[in-house]
């Protein structure tokens, strides 16, 4: 009787790039039991791998020489959109930081020095993510027709319905009065907008109507700014996040990638046509995020590995969140 052996599954092509080939060589021991690992010393030689090969997961150092490291994954995100960008950098760097952030092309910021442990769940997570992406994407490429259709009663066609949108709800949230007032006269004839000047408020007016876009200060003094998007993030994963703030620090920018996937990063004063073009994006992405969730990547994250984002739900700021809930439903059911 002849016995068939089942073939070994296919290791995952991930591509890690330092100018530093005993860091190459490192990962390269750590990674290559479980994974195909690829090696690039210079951003150039790492497009050429993108292009040849389906490369899962990049993880690359930011200061090298030719090609700095977000300017490469900013690359990679045309060539390879699934290919999940990880970006090696230390605090520093803050105009790479926060360029990255604004560029989208950056799923994690992993700090220097890595350690070995937090490198691997990442890096599996990546891959993971890929692959759920990849098989959503496929289904919905098997799907007839994604719009909204009915079979028209004389012909036995399928005809298109248009379906009318609401318009799109942005929201300011900022401490000065002043500001939000000025934001909301700038911008109030382009889109839908609303400002207030509290977390509280934010969250009533979150509770009020779906929100397409928060627009938001992180420097609220006795709130944590990051802390407040999570939370709302957390509630509404559709509604898309962007920071305008005059704070530049590159570690806040860490954790609005790393805790947020934040969609920009703006440092006041800010062109207003920079603003505009921003909201604009941000509204498309909030659409997508509503027809394709799997567009929402820290989404996708949260469902592979829940333990790793654990949702406090007695925190304060839910809490707060949730009594504004309760307050407009009462106020409703008068």
């Amino acid at each position: 009787m002849k016995i068939t052996v089942p073939a070994a599954p296919e290791k995952p092509n991930i591509l890690f790039v330092d100018d530093e080939p005993m860091i190459l060589s490192s990962l390269n021991m750590l990674f290559k039991s479980k994974y195909k690992v690829y090696l690039a010393e210079n951003g150039f030689d790492a497009l050429e791998i993108i292009k040849s090969v389906p490369i899962k997961v990049i993880v690359s150092d930011q200061r090298m020489p030719g090609m700095l490291g977000h300017e490469l994954l900013r690359q990679v995100k045309e060539i390879s959109p699934n290919t999940v960008r990880m970006l090696l950098t230390g605090y520093s760097d803050l105009d790479a930081i926060i360029g990255s952030v604004n560029a989208g092309e950056v799923f994690r910021f992993i700090n220097k020095p890595w350690q070995g442990e937090f490198m691997l769940y990442v890096v599996k997570l990546g891959v993971e993510i890929y692959d759920k992406v990849s098989k959503l994407q496929e289904d919905e490429m098997q799907k007839v027709d994604e719009a909204v259709t009915e079979e028209h009663p004389v012909s036995g066609h399928r005809v298109h319905i248009e379906v009318e949108e609401a318009s799109p709800t942005v929201l300011f949230v900022d401490y000065s009065e002043d500001e939000t007032g000025m934001l909301v006269e700038k911008y109030g004839s382009a889109f839908n907008v609303v400002g207030v000047n509290s977390i509280d408020a934010a969250f009533q007016e979150m509770a009020k109507k779906p929100v397409s876009v928060i627009v938001s200060n992180i420097n609220f003094g006795d709130v944590d700014g990051v802390s407040f998007l999570d939370t709302v993030r957390r509630e509404y994963p559709n509604t898309v996040s962007v920071i305008l703030t005059e704070v530049r620090d590159a570690q806040l920018a860490i954790r609005s990638i790393n805790e947020l996937n934040v969609f920009r990063y703006l440092v006041k004063p800010m062109p207003e046509d920079q603003i505009s073009l921003t909201l604009e994006k941000a509204i498309e992405r909030s659409k997508a995020f509503m027809s394709t969730p799997h567009k929402n990547v820290l989404k996708m994250a949260e469902e592979i590995a829940p333990d790793r984002f654990v949702k406090n739900e007695e925190s304060t700021l839910r809490l707060r969140l949730r009594a504004a809930q309760a307050l407009l439903n009462k106020n409703k059911n008068k």
